[in-house]
């Protein structure tokens, strides 16, 4: 290759294996561990489609999570409740430092969809709320944030250097 990185590329490439970042093409690497299948074009509709329902999915998700942590407080006692809450953001704050490995090992999609169970699992915590349960629940939801987020920023920058592929504009 080049040996340049473009800007899109450059964004991503604290998550990918190569020990020296400054001398590697990407052009045929996802940026997650592995090089991309074969897959079929996607029209610059398409990809757009994806993007805002993705985007609509992504809110809704960290909406109800927003309000299962405000309703907690009326679910369980507010020292309890607060305790979890820390314990949540704690997780969240230390999972960010191994996030974009599991990312990178386990690609954009299995993470999206494995941070949204355990999500679901926090929220489904308070149906039987005990510090026993919610404890675990905050730390598992913590880690569920950061692998989120991680891995949602990879499909958006990817959604964005396809779509502007598919407009047939000079890649980022």
């Amino acid at each position: 290759g080049s040996g340049r990185l473009s800007a899109a590329t450059h964004g991503l490439a604290f998550m990918t294996k190569a020990p020296n970042m400054a001398s590697t093409d990407f052009s045929d690497d996802d940026g997650f561990g592995g090089v991309r299948p074969p897959r079929p074009a996607y029209s610059p509709r398409d990809l757009m489609r994806n993007a805002l329902v993705f985007s609509a999915s992504f809110a809704i998700l960290e909406g109800c999570i927003s309000a299962t942590i405000i309703i907690s407080h009326e679910v369980v006692e507010h020292h309890l409740a607060s305790s979890v809450s820390a314990v949540l953001y704690l997780f969240f704050a230390l999972g960010t430092l191994v996030a974009p490995a599991l990312v990178r090992r386990a690609g954009v999609k299995r993470s999206l969809v494995a941070s949204m169970l355990m999500y679901a699992v926090y929220t489904a915590a308070y149906m039987a709320p005990s510090p026993t349960v919610l404890y675990p629940a905050g730390a598992l939801g913590g880690l569920a944030g950061a692998l989120l987020w991680t891995a949602q920023g990879a499909y958006y920058t990817t959604s964005a250097v396809e779509y502007s592929k598919a407009k047939g504009r000079a890649s980022v």
